[in-house]
């Protein structure tokens, strides 16, 4: 499906690959060059590259500078997931060990700051002071994200807490590679501000929808399940359920989460109390309304090509398997 969403694209993604695979370029450093070709043949489908670029197509024509924005924002975001698994402690990245396990947590987070050098000199290369506070924002507002997650760490959040949550460490991402994209091709106000809606509407679902991935059996998503209650952060399925039972008994499963008594009588509970209060069903139903929001800000664009494949975009992460 991808194939054909990137076909209003198919070129400019062509040259954005070209300028993305620049960033994972290393001297004649073995160790270096080792971990970067490692995290290279981990990246994945690269949706948000190709979000930000039919974004800027949908608004004008996409430049030099559009190209490296593009590959800026999925190398800060490739240099991110790199951290977060030093972060958590994760062993696997796509079904493959991940960089902090094949290497060390050391060679790790140098690695991953190499990268942020690297989409730094991105949005240097376009010579637009916008363009780089915009960059800068984004790294205080992920960090801010983050850490507002530790805050609420083996806590129940509000839902509101919980959105404002991914809304600073997932949908960012979206709406700031796409504001910055536009901007090189000459996007306006109006068309500035329906995209910021449409991204950030995105990439809550994006949110959403890996969450629930860490609620599904089998869920084909190359890592672990049940890893977001190991690490305290209770999201929206596991959320919901514990708002439907007393007090005392949700401080129970927190209490063990907090002290690292999980078993597999543990780990099924957790599983059976989301499935009872049907914890799933109801972040779906707050993705479809998002979904709601999202397609109604793109009204401002005529029927195209370009439009039509952001929508379908739209659709893929709600209905991807992993």
């Amino acid at each position: 499906m991808l194939n054909q969403i990137k076909m209003p694209i198919a070129c400019e993604f062509e040259a954005f690959t070209k300028t993305f695979d620049t960033a994972f370029s290393s001297s004649h450093d073995i160790l270096l060059r080792s971990v970067m070709d490692h995290v290279h043949c981990q990246v994945g489908k690269q949706i948000r590259p190709i979000f930000t670029l039919l974004a800027a197509k949908l608004c004008g024509e996409i430049n030099e500078n559009t190209l490296r924005v593009a590959a800026a924002y999925e190398t800060l975001h490739t240099a991110s997931l790199i951290h977060d698994d030093v972060v958590d402690n994760t062993m696997q990245r796509r079904g493959q060990p991940s960089a902090n396990a094949l290497f060390d947590n050391k060679v790790s987070i140098l690695a991953g700051d190499y990268l942020l050098s690297k989409a730094i000199a991105f949005i240097s290369d376009t010579r637009n002071p916008e363009l780089f506070a915009k960059l800068c924002s984004l790294g205080q507002t992920l960090a801010e994200g983050e850490l507002l997650q530790l805050q609420h760490a083996y806590s129940i959040p509000t839902e509101d807490e919980y959105i404002s949550i991914i809304k600073r460490k997932t949908a960012i991402l979206f709406t700031i590679s796409a504001e910055s994209a536009i901007k090189t091709v000459g996007a306006t106000v109006s068309q500035i501000k329906a995209l910021h809606q449409f991204s950030e509407a995105m990439g809550i679902c994006f949110q959403i929808k890996d969450d629930i991935f860490d609620y599904t059996p089998n869920a084909q998503i190359g890592k672990p399940t049940l890893n977001d209650i190991r690490e305290g952060k209770i999201t929206l399925p596991l959320l919901h359920a514990l708002r439907q039972i007393p007090t005392t008994e949700s401080n129970q499963i927190l209490e063990k989460a907090k002290r690292n008594e999980f078993t597999d009588e543990y780990f099924y509970g957790i599983g059976s109390l989301v499935a009872k209060y049907h914890g799933i069903e109801y972040a779906e139903c707050v993705i479809d309304r998002y979904i709601t929001i999202a397609k109604e800000t793109l009204d401002i664009f005529k029927e195209s090509p370009v439009k039509d494949a952001m929508l379908k975009l739209l659709s893929f992460t709600i209905t991807r398997n992993k």
